[in-house]
């Protein structure tokens, strides 16, 4: 274990020491189960440049989506045993029944979650279950890119102490951040009045 997790540090230096290149390279193959995370290379990027810091979120985001349209396309060819053949039964109940309440509302929070394989799967799920393919995008980069854009503005307010940030410690913050997001969206009817009603006369 230590050795795998000494090679996926070195490998973290070499992606960081590409530049935007590296960071567009792992956004992209992260998709792929390449076990390094694009937020240990955007970070430590942001922080030695600050003045690229959105950029450089705007690069992951661009990696990432890229990535998820591909796994929108295996879906969209592959029908079900794309997914039947990468996840499990359980799995798959799940997302279909949070895709029959909202696929984009799924999309755009799952995108946005630091959850292992979860934006895979629901990229997968979007072809298989039809999802139109402009609410797919438009959920991917606001998801995607919401995370990207939080932790490159996060890693410029810290400066240097956001290199000490650990991967657990950067997911918990997103993971906060996703929490507050879903109970806004499923309180939304409470807060928000029914715009569908008649104005009273």
């Amino acid at each position: 274990m230590q050795s795998l997790l000494d090679s996926i540090e070195v490998s973290t230096s070499f992606f960081i020491s590409l530049g935007a290149p590296g960071l567009l390279a792992v956004a992209f193959l992260e998709f792929f189960m390449l076990p390094i995370p694009p937020d240990l290379v955007l970070v430590p990027l942001a922080v030695a440049n600050p003045e690229f810091a959105l950029l450089y979120a705007a690069i992951a985001t661009a990696g990432s989506v890229a990535a998820g349209l591909a796994g929108y396309t295996i879906g969209k060819k592959g029908g079900r045993p794309a997914l039947d053949s990468r996840f499990t039964g359980k799995r798959i109940q799940q997302v279909e029944s949070y895709f029959d309440r909202s696929g984009f509302a799924t999309i755009a929070i799952g995108a946005f979650a630091p959850i292992p394989e979860g934006y895979e799967i629901l990229s997968i799920a979007s072809g298989v279950f039809d999802l139109d393919i402009r609410s797919y995008l438009l959920a991917s980069v606001l998801g995607r890119g919401g995370r990207y854009f939080l932790e490159a503005l996060l890693a410029v307010m810290l400066g240097e102490a956001a290199r000490s940030l650990t991967e657990v410690e950067i997911y918990s913050i997103v993971g906060v951040v996703t929490l507050v997001v879903l109970v806004a969206y499923l309180l939304r009817n409470w807060w928000l009045p029914d715009l569908s009603a008649s104005p009273p006369r």
